[in-house]
């Protein structure tokens, strides 16, 4: 998993959320370190901060479309506050919320992976989880 994140402190509460769900967590605070960890490793889903602080993570955002790799934004803004290709990407409404969070993820390792608008590929299914014993459905482990 990869968390772009540039407040420390809420850093911290959503990397914990994170672990609190099974996930491994790459936490990138700055802009080149997140490109850096998007172009060079394989993560299974991504959590972005729009903004980080006088940069906005689109960068990010369109490496790990090139990727695959399915991600949501989170911001306090909503959806609205997103440039418009980019509105049909998950959003995660900050402050971080563990229960938001979890929904948002299995949507994403469920459902449709996020599309640019505009974007002229389809998008790709992701495969569905089962629930595992004890009825969640989302597992970041997931068994191979």
């Amino acid at each position: 998993m990869l968390l772009v994140e540039d407040e420390s402190l809420v850093a911290m509460l959503a990397e914990d959320m994170l672990l609190d769900l099974g996930c491994e967590v790459a936490v990138a605070m700055r802009l080149d370190k997140a490109l850096g960890y998007a172009r060079s490793e394989a993560f299974d889903l991504a959590v972005l901060d729009v903004n980080l602080g006088d940069a906005r993570s689109y960068p990010i955002a369109d490496v790990l479309f090139e990727r695959g790799t399915p991600f949501l934004f989170a911001t306090g803004y909503g959806p609205q506050g997103l440039d418009v290709a980019y509105q049909g990407v998950p959003v995660l409404q900050k402050p971080y919320q563990a229960a938001p969070l979890e929904h948002l993820l299995a949507h994403l390792l469920t459902c449709e992976a996020p599309v640019r608008k505009g974007s002229a590929s389809v998008p790709q299914a992701c495969q569905c989880q089962t629930a595992d014993a004890g009825g969640r459905s989302f597992r970041a482990d997931p068994v191979r």
